[in-house]
């Protein structure tokens, strides 16, 4: 019999998809997931071509899918449809899909989280592990504390400072037998069947291909984070740095420690060293005007007495379209602005129009040469997100109602910068900020745990439990740091509302106070408090370590 006709035979019964490997693997998805296995040395194997995900698991295109939150690896790739090469039933070999299948009766629920961000690791952190099982999949082990992450570029923290592994926020990833953390990402959501598909990460010099494999969930959280904004502007993924994860800060710090060597090295025209010294921020929010306060306070202490040759040509440069810090009080705006430029920080009001390699064009044709550049122009929704077919809010994160539910599945939810209130809801779609990830995380703990308690923790055994009072969100405030001992903390609940709005010292004492209380663990709080006072003492470590 034909493997051809094998094909076509199961996929009729099926009603699922096929999807292929790059070393000649042939998989089928039917009721349950086979994978046909045929030797790659065969001589009639042949390419095919235009097949995807049937049924309800839509088509995604992994290979472009985005590297911040849920992401793909571009090894696994969709079939397309043409024509299947014959081979002999010898040369085949079907075995099962390998995943956690469905939750028997008498085992505790499952329920699986897609993410380490704020929101999941806050979900994780409180759900009550004796009455669920947790499964937490996502391509990092650990979750940033972003909030600190522009101090660790120029060596006022160092990494480990600002990172919390996620089997030390939720124990139970660690100890329960039924608890499981793993390193992969999603690349399929099949809602009627309550499972998803996953792709184990795929970093360079893995000497092994990823593995592919499916988990059933009883209820499904997804908090898959978001990606940063390039407003589609040519050569800002291929040139610039992003501050959204550990790995983006360490690649920021190398970077930065190479172009103050390399500016003293023998030969450099000094329009070259100035070139390699000039540091540029793109964005005006909280992240940027934070990074070039730290940058300002590195340069001032540290680059002034390490690099005495060239510390008159470094320079920092922010450019933002409108105003910096857009939803602080007024007064706190002016007083950054001012207090910035007192820095020595150049302050920019354009639009980026293209990035090069060592040049941004502006909008009125301004060339602004660069030796670092750092884009913080917000987030949007990553592909994996956009991928999905699910209800999308306004702006085309996932749509969800008052208690963070998918409307249009069962047990389904989504938390964090994915998600966003349907229009139909009449609310805002929430800030990408930490605190709302964090409350709704607190939330859905709250609700999962209400429903357990109910005997709804199963699939489909939800409905018809009352769940409470909506998710409703109170802003708290904002904070940001500007250098030199200088902060700004606006405690208003909207940018329009009366409140409470300072800068300088006693606003900076109170963002390292609140920043240190909110770190996840003790170990964390330590390691933060004892990297201040060393920069305080000896000054930032300037070692650059790695390629």
């Amino acid at each position: 019999m034909s493997f051809a006709r094998i094909a076509r035979s199961s996929f009729r019964r099926s009603g699922g998809g096929i999807h292929n490997y790059t070393d000649g693997r042939r998989d089928l998805l039917s009721n349950g997931i086979l994978i046909f296995k045929t030797p790659t040395t065969h001589a009639n194997i042949k390419t095919w071509q235009n097949m995807a995900y049937f049924s309800v698991i839509r088509k995604l295109d992994l290979p472009s899918l985005g590297s911040s939150g849920i992401h793909m690896t571009p090894n696994y790739q969709y079939p397309s449809s043409a024509s299947i090469a014959e081979v002999s039933d010898s040369d085949t070999e079907c075995r099962t899909f390998p995943g956690l299948e469905a939750t028997k009766q008498g085992e505790k629920p499952r329920v699986v989280v897609l993410g380490t961000g704020w929101a999941a690791c806050r979900f994780m952190k409180g759900l009550d592990t004796k009455m669920y099982d947790i499964v937490c999949i996502s391509p990092r082990n650990h979750m940033v504390f972003t909030p600190l992450l522009a101090s660790t570029c120029v060596g006022t923290l160092e990494f480990r400072s600002v990172a919390e592994p996620v089997n030390q926020i939720q124990s139970a990833l660690a100890k329960d037998p039924n608890c499981y953390f793993f390193l992969a990402s999603c690349t399929g959501i099949d809602a009627d069947k309550h499972e998803i598909y996953c792709q184990t990460v795929d970093h360079a010099g893995q000497s092994h291909e990823p593995h592919q494999f499916k988990v059933a969930y009883d209820k499904l959280v997804i908090g898959a984070g978001a990606e940063p904004l390039t407003f589609n502007i040519k050569g800002v993924k291929e040139h610039a740095f992003f501050l959204r994860e550990v790995n983006h800060a360490q690649e920021i710090r190398k970077k930065l420690l190479l172009n103050l060597m390399l500016s003293v090295s023998p030969g450099v025209s000094e329009e070259e060293r100035k070139r390699l010294l000039h540091c540029v921020i793109i964005g005006g929010g909280p992240t940027g005007v934070e990074f070039g306060g730290e940058l300002t306070d590195f340069i001032k202490r540290d680059v002034h007495q390490r690099y005495s040759h060239v510390k008159d040509d470094i320079q920092v440069t922010l450019i933002e379209a409108n105003e910096i810090l857009s939803s602080f009080d007024a007064g706190l705006r002016e007083y950054a602005t001012q207090h910035l430029k007192k820095c020595g920080v150049q302050l920019i009001r354009q639009v980026v129009k293209e990035v090069d390699k060592e040049r941004i064009i502006l909008s009125d044709g301004t060339e602004v040469p660069y030796g670092i550049l750092v884009w913080s122009t917000g987030v949007g929704p990553s592909e994996f997100v956009k991928s999905l077919n699910l209800p999308k809010s306004p702006g085309g994160r996932i749509g969800v109602d008052e208690w963070l539910r998918v409307p249009s599945v069962e047990d389904v939810f989504a938390i964090g910068d994915c998600a966003g209130f349907l229009e139909q809801t009449g609310k805002k779609v929430l800030p990408a900020l930490a605190q709302v990830a964090e409350r709704e995380g607190k939330y859905l703990v709250e609700l999962f745990n209400r429903i357990g308690k109910q005997n709804g923790g199963k699939a489909y055994s939800a409905k018809g439990i009352p769940l409470g009072e909506p998710f409703v969100y109170k802003h708290l405030g904002s904070m940001a740091s500007v250098g030199s001992y200088k902060a700004l903390v606006d405690l208003r609940e909207s940018k329009d509302a009366k409140g409470i709005s300072i800068a300088g010292f006693i606003s900076w004492f109170i963002w390292r106070s609140a920043y240190l209380t909110r770190v996840i663990s003790w170990r964390n709080r330590v390691y933060v408090a004892v990297n201040w006072a060393t920069t305080l003492i000896f000054g930032r470590d300037n070692s650059r370590i790695g390629n």
